[in-house]
Parts: structure tokens; sequence; C-alpha cells
């Protein structure tokens, strides 16, 4: 479009140009004009690059992979089998060191741990494991059954968090080759408690059963659950958003981040700015109301990437569906409510059901995506854990 030639009013050619405006896509922009004969001030729109022309989104359904029903039910028929052993080998990783305390003496921690993760696998009773234990003694695999009181009171045990973090982080090393691109979110896990709340619109007051919130980071090929943060419902720190620089930091300590997918939650400047800053694209999508004023280089190079190639950026971003199928994986296997009764216990319970699902995760990629063993079976001396409890 060419440059106007005369004014609107009284179409007189002696026109000023005064300045320009450009849009936020760069597709166009306002040019000022000022008529020297009647003064009018208006504004022409001219084309701005004009071979540039704005990718049109178009819905690309993703490739469906036939399952080989072959190696999906070896893998099945075998899952329990070698998750007794990865979870054995696991715990050799550890050496406890118990102080001398008075009163009755000190269980064996590793039996104990074993216990309480086969009792989560199995979702059984802690009464009905006990069977199972007696086997595992059989199998060398325990040295002593505790008594299923026991066992549970294991679980209010504060010291059993550090552990089983632990556990969740050994147990996703073995794919730190394959998780480049990763994705965050949280889900709840019901309790069997009620809590009392007041609906100021009604005026009323109401019981809602309590929940645990798990803030999870998970690798998209795997499913596998790289970092694990347990908070409750509501209150401070127990926000998306703030959960995400620990995920992230701990992530990134043992696998290589090129991107990290997450839901609108997540999106703030400082998240941005920091999955940039070690070498990962954070694909976050923006909102309705987003601009790209004041809020930095990397604010402001995403959000043109969101707007305006919406479908390389979808195409990347698919991959957060992954976090949604592994809290699916974790509910549907090992149940979505807890067992137990007090917070510390909810935590240690809720990490021993990640540790399960890591396991499965390592057996799944044994058969599913050519990983050479599910688990090292040799432990190096330099890589040995001592905790004194």
């Amino acid at each position: 479009m060419n440059d106007l030639s005369a004014c609107k009013r009284c179409g007189s050619e002696k026109l000023i140009k005064s300045g320009q405006q450009k849009n936020a896509q760069k597709t166009k922009w306002k040019q000022t004009y000022k008529c020297k004969n009647c003064g009018l001030k208006f504004y022409g729109l001219k084309e701005h690059f004009i071979d540039y022309e704005k990718e049109k989104f178009e819905y690309i359904p993703k490739e469906i992979v036939k399952r080989s029903w072959a190696t999906y039910d070896e893998y099945q028929l075998n899952e329990k089998m070698l998750f007794l052993q990865i979870l054995r080998e696991i715990l050799d990783f550890f050496v406890f060191e118990q102080v001398n305390k008075n009163g009755r003496p000190v269980k064996n921690t590793k039996d104990i741990l074993f216990g309480m993760v086969m009792k989560t696998y199995n979702v059984n009773s802690a009464r009905r494991t006990i069977s199972d234990l007696k086997i595992q003694k059989q199998l060398g695999n325990i040295s002593d059954v505790p008594c299923f009181a026991t066992l549970m009171n294991y679980f209010n045990n504060s010291d059993f968090k550090f552990i089983l973090e632990k556990m969740v982080d050994l147990s996703a090393m073995p794919l730190k080759d394959f998780e480049h691109h990763f994705s965050s979110d949280a889900t709840g896990l019901s309790t069997s408690q009620f809590g009392r709340w007041f609906d100021a619109k009604f005026g009323v007051e109401k019981e809602k059963k309590l929940f645990r919130k798990l803030h999870a980071m998970i690798g998209v090929k795997s499913n596998v659950i790289t970092c694990a943060i347990i908070t409750k419902q509501a209150g401070e720190q127990t926000s998306d958003t703030s959960q995400y620089p620990f995920l992230l930091k701990k992530t990134s300590i043992n696998f290589t981040v090129k991107e990290v997918s997450a839901d609108m939650a997540y999106l703030s400047r400082k998240n941005l700015e920091l999955t940039d800053s070690i070498g990962a694209r954070p694909l976050i999508p923006f909102k309705s109301n987003s601009t790209a004023r004041n809020k930095g280089k990397v604010w402001k190079e995403m959000f043109y990437y969101f707007k305006d190639h919406k479908q390389d950026f979808f195409r990347k971003y698919h991959n957060r569906s992954n976090v949604e199928a592994t809290f699916g994986m974790i509910k549907q296997k090992f149940g979505s409510a807890l067992f137990t009764k007090n917070w510390v216990a909810h935590q240690n319970e809720i990490l021993c059901k990640v540790v399960c699902h890591n396991i499965c995760c390592l057996i799944r990629a044994y058969y599913c995506l050519n990983l050479e063993k599910p688990f090292s079976t040799e432990t190096s001396k330099n890589e040995i854990i001592t905790i004194k409890l």
C-alpha cells in the first residue's frame, strides 16, 4: 500500500509525516499524517514485511505407534520378579549405622524399607503383607519379618523421608541417557481425614476431605519421576509455581535438560529465566492478557514464539500430556487414597508410591526402550550412602 497523497478532509496534498507505530505481530504499522491546509491529524496503515505470513495453526494428531503385544506380555509376566530384585539392589546402596538407644532393639532398616515399599506395591494392608514378607525371607531378600504394627509405626518415622527421596533419585538414574525432555505438574492424593472450611458466599461451615499434593518433574519418554515434593493442599509454598525451581534444579543435577513443558500455572518471568539459564527451552503457554512489554529477553522471545509459531509450539508442548499419564499410572496401579493417618506418614507413603512407579518404569524401559539392564547389579564403594539412625 502506497503512502497517502491527499488529506481525507480537504483533499490537500500538503501532508506532514509525524511518526509511526508498529503492532505486536509487526505485520502493519500506523503512519501519522498532518494536513498543512486544514490541520487534520489522521492515521494511515501501511503494510510492513510484505513477505511475512503468519503461520496458520492446524491440528496434527500424534502418530499412533503399534504396540508389540509379545513384548508387553513379557514385561508384565516378569515385572514382579524384577521389581523385587531392583528394590533389593537399590537398598544395597545404603549403609545404616544404628545409634545405640535405650529401649527395644532397633529393627533392620533395610528390611523395614523393603516391607514398606512392598506393601505399597501390592496395595495390601499391613497384615496381608506379612505373608509376602515371610516368602521374601525364605528367598533371602530380607533377614527378618517385622510385626505388622511395627511396619506401620515406621511410616511415622520422619528420618525415612530423606531415605525414600534418595531411593527416588537412584531409581531414576539409569534413564539419564534416555531423558532430555521433561514436564512438571502436581496432583492430589486423598486422605481419610476431613477438614472444616467456611463458605464465605453462603455463610455456612462445611467439611471437606483433605488431600496431599504431589509435585513432580517427569521424563516424557519413560514417565519416570526425577524429583518429587509433597506438600499440604493449601498454605504457604504449596502452589505449583513455587515448587518449580527446586524440581528443575534437582533434575538438572543428574539429567541433561533440553526442554521443559508445563501448563499456565507455571508461567512467570522467574521460571522462564531459570529454565533458560540451565540451557533448556521453557514450553509454557501464555495467557490471553499476556504482553511482551517489560518482562525481559527470555519472556519476549518465548512470547513471540508462542504467538507466531503455534503449530511448532503445541507440537512440542503436547509432551506435557505425559505428566498427566504418569499421575494416572500411579493412582490406577498403587491407589489414589492414602492409608496412613498423619502428615509424616503421608509423605513416606507417597514417596513409596513414587519409588514403586519408578522401578516399574525401569522395567518397562528395559523391554520397550532397549535399556541395557534395568539396574546395576554391582554397587561401587564410592556410591555407598551412609546414614545414621
